[in-house]
């Protein structure tokens, strides 16, 4: 199958007060200067893919701020094109005033085929891969970074890893709520017990599922990374699974497991008032040459690392929806030398549709002129 974005249309986002435009399959290119608008033109596509920003914390972020007084709306708009069939995607940001600090809050609406739907009713309609500068983060961020990059990943192609996701981060929140009351007076063991079983069931699943993922990525990466890095380098990834008194690596964990590690962390989550084991807890490490490339690796190598988890996403959904990702390419060109460049270029010709960003244009290979459509963006306006 051949799933790629014939139309893109933003009103009110971010630098954008208006935009249309049409993008073919193939290769496009979206040349500018930096702060223009070519990364928030990516951030709106992905977002049909994913429901959400990748960059902001507040939906607030997106709206653009000369728009904020009328008290108006923004909207991401997008015609999709499977085979002969077309699917019309919408994200919908409706302004009301308040009274907190902006002066107004943001309430989000997604429409599919101009009916209302749900967050999770528009993830994987329209399934892409982006690649940023600030990917990075994936090896030197935070642990959550890491989780959140998995957690995108596997809700793109697996609907019950997303509704399991979000119920259990209402069941840890409840049961955060009933550890600050534990400190305080006495709650029953059963009602501690529903809680614990709950979670045990939800929790088991997330972590299972996303062992099963890092093993899968380990696989397609390493023969991916040996050819983009040139020499004998391995990488794999390793999920770790955080307790009290211990990190487990790639093990799965059942049900009942799983609810005897939270017994044997209750006292120290009623000291704390938080649950510390648990799928929000753990970490994913990305090993270069059987070390931990947060700690050991240089730039360069981290840079070729997450270039080649991020070809492996791509061919991952690629296998997985049997139709090809679009991938979006965030001005990433110009930081790869000559050779990594040529083997980029070369795998994403296999790809249905390709949208790539540069302040450097000269930076794109020429063999990528050949049968490219390009665009100009000058702040906030397309030309040819």
């Amino acid at each position: 199958m051949a799933i790629f974005i014939s139309s893109l249309s933003l009103t009110n986002f971010r630098n954008y007060s208006q935009l249309d435009i049409e993008f073919p399959t193939g290769a496009t290119l979206v040349h500018g200067q930096n702060g223009h608008g070519k990364s928030n033109l990516l951030e709106a596509i992905y977002m049909l893919a994913i429901a959400k920003s990748q960059r902001s914390i507040t939906e607030r972020d997106l709206i653009r701020k000369e728009s904020i007084s009328d008290i108006s709306y923004s909207k991401i708009s997008s015609v999709v094109k499977e085979n002969n069939d077309s699917t019309k995607l919408e994200i919908h940001y409706q302004c009301t005033r308040s009274d907190n600090s902006d002066g107004f809050t943001a309430q989000k609406y997604i429409r599919v085929n101009n009916s209302p739907k749900k967050s999770s009713d528009l993830i994987g309609i329209l399934n892409a891969v982006i690649f940023t500068v600030n990917d990075l983060d994936i090896i030197y961020g935070r642990p959550s970074d890491r989780r959140k990059y998995l957690d995108i990943l596997i809700s793109q192609v697996d609907k019950e890893y997303l509704k399991f996701l979000r119920e259990y981060s209402k069941i840890t929140t409840q049961r955060n709520h009933l550890l600050k009351l534990k400190r305080n007076q006495h709650i029953s063991p059963a009602e501690m017990e529903f809680w614990d079983d709950k979670l045990s069931i939800y929790g088991s699943y997330l972590i299972n599922k996303r062992i099963e993922m890092v093993k899968k990525l380990t696989e397609i990466s390493e023969p991916i990374h040996r050819d983009m890095s040139g020499i004998n380098e391995t990488l794999d990834c390793i999920y770790q699974i955080k307790t009290q008194k211990e990190s487990l690596k790639c093990k799965k964990i059942d049900q009942k497991t799983f609810k005897e590690t939270l017994r044997q962390c209750l006292s120290r989550d009623i000291a704390l008032g938080s649950t510390t084991f648990g799928p929000h807890r753990d970490d994913l490490i990305i090993r270069i040459n059987k070390s931990d490339a947060n700690r050991y690796a240089s730039r360069g190598q981290s840079r070729t690392a997450i270039l080649s988890l991020k070809l492996a996403e791509a061919q991952f959904l690629k296998e997985s929806r049997l139709s090809s990702p679009v991938l979006l390419l965030d001005d990433i060109l110009s930081e790869l030398d000559f050779v990594r460049r040529e083997k980029i270029v070369e795998t994403i010709r296999h790809y249905e549709q390709c949208i790539i960003t540069s302040a450097e244009p000269d930076s794109i290979p020429s063999s990528l002129f050949e049968n490219s459509n390009t665009y100009r963006i000058n702040q906030g306006a397309v030309s040819w």
